[in-house]
This record gives C-alpha cells, sequence and structure tokens, in this order.
C-alpha cells in the first residue's frame, strides 16, 4: 500500500480564493440553471424509464447536475455558505443554543443534542465530494432521526465535522480531520468504543471507512486510535458511501440521467482530491483487499444506497467485499428508485415523504440501540 502523505503535508493548507471573474459570472451562471429547469421541465414528460423516478425529481436533478458543471469548486462554495455559519442559522431557528468543539488541529465541530446525558455519540461527516459544505438538510434528517429515538427511549447526540475542503486542503488532511474528532469523543469526553457511532454520506461515508481503517490498520502520520481489546465501535452508517473514484459502472450508463451526481462532477472532486498523489485504501475504499476489513473493529455496519445512482455498482462491490470476511455485522439497503444521498437531498426540494433509504436508517438505529 501507498503510504498517505505527512502530517506536516496533511496540516498544511494553500490560500486559495474566487476571483472577481468568477464572482461576475455567477449570475449568469444561475441563468442558466433557469434555462435548464424550463428545458427539462418541457422534455421531462418523454423522459421513459431512462430518467428520474418522478417528474419534480427530474427536473431538479436536472438543475443539479448542470449547476456542479457550470460552476467552479471556489464558485459553489461562494454561493453557498460555510457550515458552521448553516448551523448557527438553525440552532435560531430551532432556539437552540450552538455549541461549538475547536479540535487540537484547529478543525471545528458542533453538536446537535447533548453528549454529557446522551446514551450515545455519533460523528457526522457530510458529503459534498470533498469540496462542498455541509448543509442544512444534513442538520435536518439527523435531528428527525435523533427525535425518532428519543420517542423509543434513546439518547444520540451528533458531532457534525466541519473539515477542510478542497482545494483548500486535499487528501489526505480530511481524513486526518475525520480520524481526530473520534480521537476527541474518545479521549476528551471519555467514551467508551461501545458508545461511539461513525456516520456520513458520499464522501463522509468514504471517511467513515477511512476511520475504520485507521483502527485496523493504524498508520503513524494520523491521530492513533487505540481501542482495548475485544472493543468495537457500535456501529457505523454509511448514505451511498464513495468507495470508488473509478466511474466506469454499468450503474454509471444506466443511472447518468435519474440521479444528481455526474461523472464529471466525480472525476473532478477526486482528482482535485488526490492531487495527483497515489490512491490508498484510506482514500479509496474499494481498492483495499478483502482481508483489509476481516474482523473489523465495528459491532454493527449499516449501507444505505439508492437504485437509482450512478454509485450502485461500486456501493454494492464493497458491501460483497466487506461481507465475505464479516459475514454477519452489515446490512445494505437499497432504495428502490431513490438517486444518491435520496434522504438528505429530497429534504432539499421540500420533499418530506420518507424514502426507503431513511426509513431503514431509522428502523435499523431501533433495532441496533
Amino acid at each position: 500500500m501507498t503510504a498517505p502523505p505527512t502530517a506536516d503535508q496533511a496540516l498544511s493548507a494553500p490560500i486559495h480564493q474566487v476571483s472577481l471573474l468568477e464572482k461576475l459570472d455567477v449570475f449568469p451562471g444561475l441563468l442558466s440553471l433557469v434555462g435548464t429547469a424550463v428545458y427539462t421541465a418541457v422534455a421531462a414528460p418523454f423522459r421513459g424509464d431512462s430518467g428520474a423516478h418522478t417528474y419534480k425529481q427530474h427536473i431538479s436533478y436536472a438543475v443539479v447536475r448542470k449547476m456542479m458543471k457550470r460552476f467552479s469548486t471556489l464558485q459553489l462554495q461562494y454561493i453557498g455558505a460555510p457550515f458552521s455559519t448553516i448551523y448557527e442559522k438553525w440552532c435560531k431557528d430551532a432556539g437552540v443554543t450552538p455549541e461549538f468543539v475547536t479540535l487540537k488541529s484547529g478543525c471545528k465541530a458542533f453538536w446537535v443534542g447533548d453528549p454529557s446525558t446522551a446514551n450515545y455519540v455519533c460523528v457526522y461527516y457530510h458529503g459534498g465530494g470533498f469540496s462542498l459544505d455541509g448543509d442544512d438538510t444534513h442538520i435536518k434528517f439527523w435531528h428527525g432521526v435523533q427525535n425518532d429515538l428519543k420517542a423509543n427511549n434513546v439518547s444520540i447526540a451528533f458531532l457534525f465535522l466541519e473539515y477542510s475542503l478542497v482545494p483548500h486542503a486535499t487528501y489526505p488532511k480530511p481524513i486526518y480531520e475525520a480520524i481526530e474528532a473520534v480521537k476527541y469523543v474518545m479521549e476528551d469526553l471519555k467514551r467508551p468504543a461501545s458508545e461511539i457511532m461513525l456516520a456520513g454520506d458520499s464522501a463522509g461515508g468514504n471517511m467513515c471507512l477511512g476511520v475504520l481503517s485507521q483502527i485496523m490498520h493504524p498508520y503513524s502520520e494520523f491521530p492513533e486510535l487505540k481501542l482495548a481489546d475485544g472493543e468495537k465501535l457500535k456501529g457505523i452508517m454509511a448514505v451511498a458511501p464513495w468507495t470508488s473514484f473509478n466511474l466506469d459502472w454499468e450503474s454509471e450508463k444506466r443511472n447518468r440521467h435519474r440521479d444528481i451526481v455526474t461523472t464529471h462532477a466525480g472525476g473532478k472532486w477526486s482528482g482535485d482530491y488526490l492531487a495527483g498523489q497515489p490512491t490508498t485504501p484510506f482514500a479509496e475504499p474499494l481498492t483495499a483487499p478483502a482481508e483489509w476489513w476481516k474482523d473489523a473493529k465495528v459491532e454493527h455496519f449499516l449501507v444505505v444506497s439508492g437504485g437509482n445512482e450512478i454509485l450502485h455498482d461500486s456501493i454494492g462491490a464493497w458491501v460483497e467485499k466487506y461481507k465475505s470476511v464479516n459475514p454477519d455485522s452489515i446490512t445494505h439497503v437499497v432504495g428502490q428508485n431513490e438517486a444518491h444521498i435520496a434522504p438528505i437531498i429530497h429534504l432539499r426540494f421540500n420533499d418530506t415523504a420518507e424514502t426507503e433509504q431513511g426509513q431503514a436508517i431509522k428502523s435499523w438505529l431501533k433495532a441496533k440501540l
């Protein structure tokens, strides 16, 4: 295995700023999204089986795909807001006091729920191709899960990590910060692994697997996560984890007009993330042999994904590899006619209907906790 860069390389960050021309380009770019929406709305009734499941989804997903192609990463970050700012607004709307944590590296995280009274703590890594900030839909979905568990007399606190993004940081810095967050929960909060869960969507699911790899195959340049003999994490929930940067799968051809993700965005984001470095199992979990995951240090593992996403086949390939050496500890639920991170992205379009993936997460948590 090619080793990740050193800690010094992981923690150094070049400065990137959106240019004036990119700022001026935002308005015409937004107009192009309107054009895409109008065109797709007219064409959607004729989409046949190759399009998204519903008329509304077909239009919404087309706009998302266009946005990812039309704007640069810096433009998308400029249009959006930092995850911490979104969290503060959510707290204000919810009538709760923001609670931030600053890790030793300077990376910030924030709490939804009280870790001092919760039965379990879940460290959460948002998706976005390592390039986009977390969104209020991440907080809203998992807060809903939190409330659902509370009604079942189970309390859980979520620690959302505001990890460093591409191009301001590249691999392996986000993984370093992801490991550091778990180390904080274990050492500063004195929570045993049996009370700790990991969760993440897309790139965040990738990071969950990177943390698990560090527990099982410690790399000296990452923070040490040492579990006692026989001790395991309580669970991992991976929503459409990005297991392979290779997008040349049959599911890409089948679902390219049904999903929010594209090979253009995936190729750009993974290339920018690796920044010319060779891949490793810490960066790209599917590259690891099956034996890498044998006797994984986690009690329960849930993977959910959509039948209409381009990552469908690569996610399935990783699940089968993991299951071949851990046959009884992983559950994979595929939401039929659902796209990438459906439980989260649906909220962006004010679609509050329960997704198959979202229901699977809630049911699995109630069963395991």
